[in-house]
């Protein structure tokens, strides 16, 4: 704080009138004062800040500005508010970058008409805690005591909930990585820099795009109309497009909000009342059920495996409805809960000694109507027929054409008069949702876990 007290008092000898007091001795100013061919280099103080190759950029534009006035910058490390504050009074300069409408707030500061800086305010939440996470979704918040855009999203959605602001970034960081909070709002560099910018399970949404201005105190408004034609001759040179051409290697590229998409595809393959190719069936039902609270529209679309996932994997669908772990390979990620259950697959027949001719792997014909799945539990000996539907293959066992059906219990015809012979060619399995494994299919499975493990009552 030493430097601070000493900028203070340097400030108030040497920047009221722009000139160095008459009666100041040099010799104690080799700090802050320095003259170089009779001319008078002065300094002014500011609020140091972050790290980060943004602000550096921002510092540099300045910096560059400041130096054809002849006047050296000097940066005190402050909180943002205690900064806004000694700003305001005129103890420190000003701000070196904020969003417009500070001086609105603060009537001390002016306004340097001329965008510095662009940035990004973003939401950053956990699905897993708030479901789709937009701000009118959330219980609780976390932003940077002093972040400005942070009140403004607030008033513009009228949030009534507990915010937590602590003075310094780190804490905001750790309130989300310990779960104390669903959402946390801050720039965009100070997202890339921050731990939470490596975590796959996190939703990021652009608030606002943002440029930002230099402010100073009313009391240097004098150096306003040089700064600015400075700042304006720099743009025009194509020096601060230099300046940010050596930073844009630093700088990554803009963060891609993820969105949820609209329309929300489900692909699958057929399964006979579960996944119907109109859209009607069990598994279609309970999959535009668990979307209800936060997709906009939702469609399906019922093929075969092969085909949902090529769908899934191009972008065309972005979920697989209703697949079994071993289906899904390395291009996909599933939910960690199950979605459904998958019934057993039987093999029917009349009598059990065409189960048992089946079993023993004699020449057989059976039918089936249902997809892959129940394809690959067939003996390789059968001989098979495809129908349509699974009623027609029980038509067919009925007559005679073929020795079995295979197919779910749930299928069976109203009209049988006496129980067929069943045997089990498989055991119940739970049913997935899987996702391309990118950003998108991150945050559709944190939604999609938290609807199953929220749904009553569970698969």
């Amino acid at each position: 704080m030493i430097n601070l007290f000493r900028a203070i008092v340097f400030s108030t000898l040497f920047f009221v009138s722009g000139q160095p007091h008459a009666q100041q001795s040099s010799s104690n100013l080799s700090t802050d004062l320095k003259l170089d061919d009779e001319q008078t280099t002065q300094t002014l103080v500011f609020r140091a800040p972050q790290d980060g190759p943004l602000p550096e950029l921002v510092q540099s534009i300045l910096e560059e500005a400041y130096a054809e006035l002849n006047i050296k910058l000097r940066y005190e490390s402050l909180p943002r508010l205690r900064g806004e504050q000694l700003a305001s009074e005129g103890i420190i300069a000003g701000e070196l970058g904020r969003i417009p409408g500070l001086s609105e707030q603060l009537t001390n500061l002016i306004r340097v008409d001329f965008p510095i800086y662009e940035f990004s305010l973003l939401l950053i939440a956990d699905p897993s805690q708030c479901g789709v996470c937009t701000p009118d979704k959330l219980s609780n918040l976390a932003y940077l005591s002093g972040l400005r855009a942070g009140d403004e999203v607030v008033d513009s959605y009228q949030l009534d909930i507990p915010i937590a602001k602590p003075i310094k970034l780190e804490q905001v960081i750790k309130l989300m990585d310990a779960g104390r909070v669903e959402a946390a709002l801050m720039a965009d560099f100070q997202y890339r820099g921050s731990a939470l910018h490596d975590r796959d399970d996190l939703i990021v949404y652009e608030i606002k795009r943002y440029q930002g201005y230099h402010y100073l105190h009313k009391k240097h408004a004098d150096l306003i109309p040089d700064l600015l034609s400075t700042l304006k001759l720099m743009q025009a040179t194509g020096r601060i497009t230099a300046l940010r051409e050596t930073y844009q290697s630093k700088i990554a590229r803009p963060i891609t909000p993820v969105r949820i998409p609209n329309p929300l595809i489900g692909a699958s393959a057929l399964m006979p009342r579960q996944t119907e190719m109109d859209g009607e069936g069990s598994l279609w039902q309970r999959f535009i059920e668990l979307t209800a609270d936060w997709a906009e529209q939702v469609e399906t679309e019922t093929s075969n495996w092969p085909r949902a996932k090529q769908l899934v994997d191009s972008g065309k669908a972005q979920v697989l409805v209703g697949i079994r772990e071993e289906q899904i390979d390395q291009r996909f990620i599933k939910t960690e809960h199950a979605f459904a259950r998958s019934a057993p697959v039987y093999l029917f027949s009349k009598t059990q000694a065409a189960i048992d001719d089946t079993l023993d792997h004699k020449n057989v014909s059976l039918c089936v109507a249902g997809g892959d799945y129940q394809h690959s539990l067939l003996p390789s000996n059968a001989n098979i027929y495809t129908a349509n539907t699974s009623l027609d293959c029980f038509a067919l066992l009925d007559m005679g054409r073929v020795a079995g059906v295979v197919d779910y219990a749930a299928n069976l015809p109203d009209w049988m008069e006496t129980p067929y012979e069943r045997y089990a060619l498989s055991d119940e399995v739970p049913l997935y949702l899987a996702f391309k494994d990118n950003a998108q299919g991150q945050l559709l499975r944190s939604l999609f876990d938290k609807a199953i493990k929220n749904a009553i009552p569970r698969p």
